[in-house]
């Protein structure tokens, strides 16, 4: 039987659609996102899926993983030196490393992007004195900037995260002030202006569209130096505390066995290394979608 299809229209995608359908030719990052996806997993259900409570003593003390010569299966990983499971403590730490870097990425972006847009919209002496403000706090690097917060509110795991959060802060409100203040000069910015957008509109429909490139790069950054700054405080000890478990306390409290038991600061180490690369590998393939996307 013959179907005409000469009334049928064309279904045109929405912007999102167009990039998602840009994103998944790229095989690479499918496969960075579906690993991201799990380690979210992870975070999110820690509680559920780990073998045991990190606080668990065996007799057995530095047994090797499992596929080495004496190891056993009921610890997948091996143990350390108190005998509690490398498998259960690496479960958390990867909870408490990623899960903190995702949330406090959330926050600064979020207050981030309020400061910064407003400081972009506003002129005068407010805008001024902001200005002036976030290029002196620019001076410290934010690793510093975060050990001086720790000194200052005393070292755990819940103030390391508003330590990090607090010295990453300025760079993102600097990041998108200039990247506004960049666009407000543009003629269809200029056009909407004329054309009575109020602020809200303007952004919107104008700016934030324009900027999601420079947006997701700036995001991928906020959320490497995040992991890297809470797994270097975890490790300097300003971190997690007692019998809480980051990567960087991880790697920190087995240094002395390297030599003896190296599993137990490799481990944390291709965690740390995985969660960075995966992450990076995922939002470099989103950000050439949206690139492609409005180049086309």
């Amino acid at each position: 039987m013959l179907i005409n299809y000469e009334f049928n229209e064309d279904k045109i995608q929405s912007p999102l659609q167009y990039t998602w359908s840009i994103f998944k030719r790229n095989n690479i990052a499918i496969a960075a996102m579906w690993v991201a996806i799990i380690l979210v997993m992870i975070v999110i259900f820690a509680g559920y899926i780990l073998p045991n409570t990190p606080t668990t003593q065996v007799k057995q003390l530095l047994l090797p993983p499992y596929w080495i010569d004496g190891g056993v299966s009921d610890h997948f990983l091996g143990t350390d030196d108190l005998g509690r499971d490398t498998l259960t403590r690496l479960i958390q730490g990867i909870q408490l490393t990623l899960g903190g870097a995702l949330l406090l990425t959330l926050i600064v972006s979020i207050l981030g992007t309020i400061i910064g847009a407003t400081a972009a919209l506003t002129k005068g002496l407010k805008a001024s004195i902001l200005h002036h403000f976030l290029d002196a706090l620019l001076i410290i690097p934010t690793l510093l900037s975060a050990l001086i917060l720790i000194a200052i509110f005393g070292p755990s795991y819940e103030n390391c995260l508003i330590a990090v959060s607090l010295s990453l802060l300025p760079q993102f409100i600097r990041a998108i002030y200039i990247n506004i203040e960049n666009e407000l000069n543009k003629q269809y910015i200029i056009a909407l202006r004329l054309d009575g957008a109020a602020n809200i509109r303007l952004l919107r429909f104008g700016i934030f569209p324009n900027i999601l490139e420079s947006m997701v790069s700036l995001l991928n950054r906020i959320f490497s130096l995040a992991i890297l700054e809470i797994s270097t405080l975890g490790f300097l000890g300003f971190g997690t505390q007692f019998w809480d478990v980051e990567l960087g306390a991880l790697i920190a409290s087995s240094i002395g066995l390297i030599f003896s038991s190296p599993w137990l600061v490799l481990f944390p180490g291709i965690a740390i290394f995985i969660i960075v690369l995966v992450f990076n590998v995922f939002t470099e393939g989103l950000r050439h979608a949206v690139i492609e996307g409005e180049d086309e």
